[in-house]
């Protein structure tokens, strides 16, 4: 090209188009109720200490006596994507952290009526307007006519909204249970009443893990909650919150742990410094920021997790404890009652009871419980037996039911006889083995996994277990006269629960 070519330069102008602002507040907010997240939050971040939401018939009135606007903050308020409060995020009276950022909640409100009102008191100025969907899309212009009116001094500063003719249908108490989430309710100075009843968070009770971390981003604060069962009625994972407001459950990889005691996981997390999408519904999960916060967090549910581990691990501990104290009484019981199915020569196992042993009541004594970590002190018979099932548990995948992490052994003394019992995880094929003068008992076993939520049924199973095994080492050889003795035995050592559950 020539450089003495000459040209014309014109311009262009760059417009939106009205229809588009419609789109904004009809589709950018996914949820319903997502209009009343924003009214709410608006209200907050203009230092209210109060906002009232009426759900009637014919409209949805939220009112706040926060600082209302004079005419100059109107004229903010209908700025589409103001930055107004990313420059102002401090509140002036409370210091509050501001939650908008986008200057453009105010219209979801249109994707529930076609036509809302605002109402304003500032000081001296007072105002109303309507926003009609339709009349405002015939202007030619992009104006809205304000009436302006007398102030009414025992009103004090404040806004109030009215959803006329609303397209949707709401009830109270989903509003309070979608606002107790979705606002700051835990703020200083803040409260929000839903048809004068005041909206308050769901108390989750358990045990709380606080978490306070620092990052290059800034702080993350809150709590993972450990609850004593397993809550299926809310989303699975950790309610992450910004400025104090529900952005979502996020699960953190909860969902995909094969591991017990996930649905007792829960909590509540806030980072103020995460992006979130224009819907307020997301974050940036791309950004650093998601990312730190999320590696932050999934350790802290790493921990969590661990911890749940040992409490069901000690409490699968002391319920096995228990419950063989329970089974092996039962069966001393019985033995003192039927001391002729035993003679002490007959049943070659345990040893015999010294001199200086601790006194039998009632006859019989049963020790106290001794805990051994798994797989220790094992004959070498029953370690390769517990080899082959530690393999066949891991193909199987996890279990149901937490069986603790310690073998429990105690023993039963009457006359001069000591049985030795230990439960002990040994894979999920044999109920039972006898090594080395004592009976192992199989707590993998789908028998004992089956009754290990009651205690009754779990002591019937080792005491239907141990009998066996008694009535296989008295030397008959007959099949059915061991089944007969084991039967006598079982029988007896159960009389007393029958009993009891006549009663």
């Amino acid at each position: 090209m020539s450089d003495n070519y000459s040209h014309e330069q014109h311009t262009i102008p760059v417009t939106v188009d009205k229809s588009h602002l419609i789109t904004i507040g009809e589709k950018l907010y996914t949820e319903k109720m997502s209009f009343l997240r924003e009214l709410v939050n608006n209200a907050f971040d203009a230092d209210a200490t109060r906002v009232d939401v009426v759900i009637a018939p014919d409209a949805i009135i939220i009112t706040d006596n926060g600082s209302g606007m004079d005419e100059n903050g109107l004229c903010q308020y209908f700025t589409i994507g103001s930055p107004h409060k990313k420059h102002a995020d401090i509140s002036p009276r409370h210091g509050r952290a501001r939650i908008g950022e986008f200057g453009i909640g105010k219209f979801a409100a249109l994707a529930a009526c076609k036509k809302f009102e605002v109402e304003t008191q500032c000081g001296v100025f007072h105002a109303r307007l309507i926003f009609d969907k339709e009349t405002w899309a015939q202007h030619d212009d992009w104006h809205l006519n304000i009436d302006i009116l007398p102030p009414i001094s025992e009103h004090g500063d404040g806004c109030a909204i009215t959803l006329r003719s609303p397209s949707i249908t709401i009830v109270p108490g989903k509003v309070r249970r979608y606002l107790a989430e979705k606002s700051p309710i835990h703020a200083p100075n803040f409260s929000i009443y839903c048809n004068d009843e005041l909206v308050t968070g769901d108390v989750v009770t358990g045990r709380h893990l606080s978490i306070s971390l620092e990052t290059l981003f800034g702080p993350i604060a809150g709590s993972l909650i450990i609850t004593p069962i397993e809550r299926r009625d809310r989303p699975l994972g950790i309610a992450i919150t910004v400025k104090g407001v529900l952005i979502r459950y996020e699960p953190l990889g909860l969902d995909s742990y094969r591991k017990l005691g996930v649905t007792r996981l829960t909590g509540r997390v806030n980072a103020d410094w995460l992006p979130i999408t224009s819907g307020r519904d997301d974050f940036i999960r791309d950004s650093a920021e998601f990312i730190t916060f999320t590696e932050a967090i999934r350790k802290e549910i790493s921990k969590a997790l661990a911890q749940i581990k040992h409490d069901g691990d000690t409490t699968a501990n002391r319920q096995a404890s228990r419950v063989l104290k329970d089974a092996l009484q039962r069966i001393g019981k019985a033995m003192k009652a039927r001391k002729e199915l035993f003679p002490g020569a007959q049943v070659p196992m345990g040893t015999v009871a010294g001199a200086n042993d601790a006194p039998q009541v009632a006859g019989y004594n049963v020790s106290e419980a001794t805990f051994i970590p798994s797989d220790e002190e094992l004959p070498p018979e029953v370690k390769g037996r517990f080899a082959q099932g530690a393999n066949k548990k891991r193909l199987r995948g996890r279990h149901h039911a937490m069986l603790g992490d310690k073998s429990v052994l105690r023993t039963l003394r009457i006359a001069n006889l000591e049985i030795a019992v230990r439960l002990e995880h040994l894979g999920v094929d044999e109920e039972s083995i006898l090594s080395g003068g004592i009976i192992f008992i199989n707590l993998d076993h789908p028998l004992y996994r089956a009754n290990q939520r009651d205690d009754s049924l779990l002591a019937a199973h080792l005491a239907r277990v141990i009998t066996k095994e008694l009535a296989l080492q008295t030397g008959i050889t007959d099949p059915r006269q061991i089944f007969s003795l084991q039967t006598e035995l079982l029988t007896s050592a159960l009389a007393n629960e029958r009993k009891s559950s006549k009663k």
